[in-house]
């Protein structure tokens, strides 16, 4: 599995909700939306105004095919004054809590 980092920042606090409903509303968040996208995680720093999404690809090409079409889409979303940057990582670990199991 592979994922990208896209770090948004420079935009007020005072702004973060609405910044992150059009980076919601825009950005393909469920998996199968895009080929090949396994999820996507949007966290913020309310302090900050930073917002933080993370897509996750089932393999490396998934990921490299997706990119004209992340670019793209991060220009559409970027807010006035806010910048991005955008990290590529192999997930070497995914562990995420088990639902409990029904009696």
């Amino acid at each position: 599995m592979y994922a990208r980092l896209t770090r948004y920042e420079g935009s007020s606090p005072d702004t973060i909700e609405s910044g992150l409903e059009t980076k919601k509303r825009v950005l393909p968040t469920a998996p199968g939306q895009t080929e090949g996208m396994k999820g996507a995680i949007f966290m913020t720093d309310r302090e900050s105004g930073g917002i933080v999404v993370i897509s996750l690809w089932e393999d490396e090409q998934a990921l490299r095919a997706s990119e004209a079409d992340a670019k793209r889409l991060r220009e559409e979303v970027t807010a006035e004054g806010e910048t991005t940057s955008v990290e590529h990582y192999e997930v070497a670990l995914f562990a995420v809590e088990q639902a409990p199991r029904s009696s």
